[in-house]
C-alpha cells in the first residue's frame, strides 16, 4: 500500500506543469468571505477571486430563485467554495422556471475547484432540482473536488456532463421525498464517441471517483423500484467505491439513452448495498451492467426485496432496435459480425456490449469483465447474463469470453490508490496554482452564455 506521502506525490506530479511557472515565494492566497448567502453575493465573491482563493460562505439558510452563475456563464477558476458545514450553510432551491442549477460549475482543464461543507435542499419546493439538478458540473475539468456536502429531496440531484471528471466524496444524499418521478441522484455523462478512440484507463486517476458517500432514499420517495443512485453513460469512466448504498442501485448503462453511448468502463468495489423498510421489488436490483467493462469485486448486498439476485449483464441490442443505435442483427456494419445474421448471437461481438472496450471506427478490443469476492446476505454473489435475456441476447454475453467470476491478473487490472490523492492533498495542489503575488486577477471578466 502506497504511504501518504506517495499518494500526495502522485498528486503534485499531476501538478508539476502548472507548479513549475510559479515559486513557492511568489504564490499566495486569500479567504474571501461572501456578505451574505444569497447568489449575488456567492457571486461577487466568486467574480473577485484568483486561482488558489478559498470563498467562505457563512452559516445560515437562504431560499435561491436562481444560481449564482445565472446570467453570467462564467467559468471557473481554481478556487475551493467552503460553506460552513452541512447543515450549517443551506441554500433551498425554489427556481420556478428553467435556469442554471444552483451551483453551475463550468470547469476548465488545469483549473482544479472545489465544493465543500453545504446542504442543498429541494425539501417543500416543486421544481426543486428540474432543470440541472442541485449542483451542475460540465467543461473539461480533470480534477475537481466535491465532498462533505448534502444532497437533499430533489427527484435530481448532481449532473455531471462532458469531458471532465475528479473526485465526489463524503457526500450523503437524501431521498425522503419524491417531486413526481423516480429520485435518481446522480447522472454522469461523460464525452461520447471521442473516448471510444482512447485507450482504457482502468486503475488510474482518469476517470469519474464516488468515494467514502452515502445514500438513502426512503420508502415514501421511491414511485418504482427503478431508483438508481448513479447512471453512468456516454462514454463514461467510473470508480464506485467505499460507499454505503441504501435504497437504490448501480445501473451501468446501455447504448440509446437520449441516443447517447453506454457506459464504457465500470470499476465497483468495496461498496455496502441494502434494502430497509421498502416493499418486493424496491429496488429492482443492486448493480445492472448493460454496457463497457465491468470490474466488480469485494461488495456486500443484504435485503429480501431485491427482484434480481445476480449483477446482472444485459446487451439490448441484441434484442431490439434502442435510439440511435439500431439492433445487431449480423448486418449492421456498427457491429463485429463475427457472428452472421440468421444465427443465435448474430451480430456479436456487438457495439457497445458488455466485455468488449469498441472503438468506433470499428476496431473491436476484447475488454472482459470480472467479479470476484461479492456476497449476497453472506452467500456468494455471481456475475451472470440477465435471466430476462432472450436467446439472442443471452448468446452474445458468454463466461469464460466476455465475463469472468474470479480475480484478473494485475497486468489486467489493479485498483487505483485509496484513498484518492484529491482526498489529502487538495492544499498542496491549491498552492501549486496559486497566483502569484501582485499579479492581478487570474481570469478574464467571462461573458455571458
Amino acid at each position: 500500500m502506497r504511504t501518504r506521502s506517495a499518494r500526495l506525490g502522485l498528486l503534485l506530479a499531476a501538478s508539476c506543469l502548472v507548479a513549475a511557472c510559479l515559486s513557492p515565494e511568489a504564490a499566495y492566497a486569500e479567504t474571501r468571505t461572501a456578505a451574505d448567502l444569497t447568489p449575488e453575493a456567492v457571486w461577487e465573491a466568486i467574480n473577485t477571486a484568483k486561482d488558489g482563493d478559498t470563498i467562505q460562505l457563512p452559516a445560515g439558510t437562504a431560499v435561491w430563485t436562481k444560481g449564482w452563475n445565472t446570467g453570467h456563464g462564467a467559468k471557473m477558476k481554481a478556487i475551493t467554495i467552503q460553506g460552513a458545514g452541512i447543515d450549517k450553510t443551506v441554500i433551498g432551491d425554489d427556481r420556478s422556471k428553467p435556469d442554471a442549477a444552483p451551483f453551475f460549475l463550468l470547469g476548465v482543464e488545469g483549473k482544479p475547484f472545489r465544493v465543500t461543507g453545504i446542504t442543498f435542499d429541494g425539501t417543500g419546493y416543486r421544481n426543486a432540482g428540474n432543470w440541472g439538478g442541485l449542483m451542475d458540473i460540465r467543461g473539461t475539468c480533470k480534477n475537481f473536488r466535491i465532498d462533505h456536502c448534502k444532497f437533499k429531496n430533489t427527484d435530481a440531484m448532481i449532473n455531471i456532463d462532458g469531458d471532465t471528471y475528479g473526485l465526489l466524496d463524503h457526500c450523503y444524499f437524501d431521498g425522503q421525498q419524491s417531486h413526481g418521478g423516480n429520485v435518481q441522484p446522480l447522472k454522469y455523462s461523460a464525452a461520447g464517441a471521442a473516448n471510444y478512440r482512447k485507450p482504457l484507463t482502468l486503475g488510474t486517476a482518469e476517470a469519474m471517483y464516488f468515494e467514502d458517500n452515502e445514500v438513502y432514499i426512503g420508502p415514501a420517495a421511491i414511485r418504482e423500484g427503478n431508483v438508481p443512485w448513479i447512471a453512468p453513460n456516454n462514454g463514461s469512466r467510473v470508480v464506485i467505491r467505499h460507499n454505503k448504498i441504501i435504497n437504490s442501485q448501480l445501473e451501468i448503462y446501455r447504448p440509446g439513452m437520449n441516443k447517447q453511448y453506454g457506459s464504457q468502463t465500470a470499476e465497483i468495489y468495496d461498496n455496502e448495498f441494502s434494502a430497509v423498510g421498502v416493499k418486493q421489488g424496491t429496488p429492482q436490483c443492486f448493480i445492472t451492467i448493460g454496457a463497457g467493462v465491468a470490474i466488480v469485486f469485494n461488495n456486500t448486498v443484504r435485503g429480501t426485496t431485491y427482484n434480481v439476485r445476480q449483477l446482472e449483464l444485459r446487451n439490448e441490442r441484441a434484442l431490439r432496435d434502442l435510439p440511435g443505435f439500431p439492433k445487431a442483427d449480423g448486418k449492421n456494419p456498427m457491429d463485429g459480425n463475427q457472428i452472421p445474421a440468421g444465427q443465435l448471437g448474430a451480430g456479436y461481438p456487438c457495439f457497445g456490449q458488455v466485455g468488449w472496450a469498441t472503438n468506433v471506427d470499428g476496431v473491436f478490443k476484447p475488454s472482459p469483465c470480472y467479479a470476484w469476492n461479492n456476497t449476497f446476505n453472506g452467500e456468494p454473489l455471481r456475475m451472470e447474463t440477465s435471466r430476462r435475456a432472450a436467446a439472442n441476447e443471452a448468446a452474445t454475453i458468454k463466461e469464460g469470453r466476455d465475463f469472468f467470476n474470479e480475480e484478473p491478473k494485475h497486468e489486467y487490472y489493479k485498483p487505483y490508490v485509496y484513498p484518492h490523492p484529491l482526498q489529502e492533498g487538495w492544499e498542496a495542489l491549491m498552492k501549486s496554482v496559486a497566483v502569484p503575488a501582485g499579479s492581478g486577477s487570474s481570469t478574464t471578466p467571462p461573458s455571458k452564455p
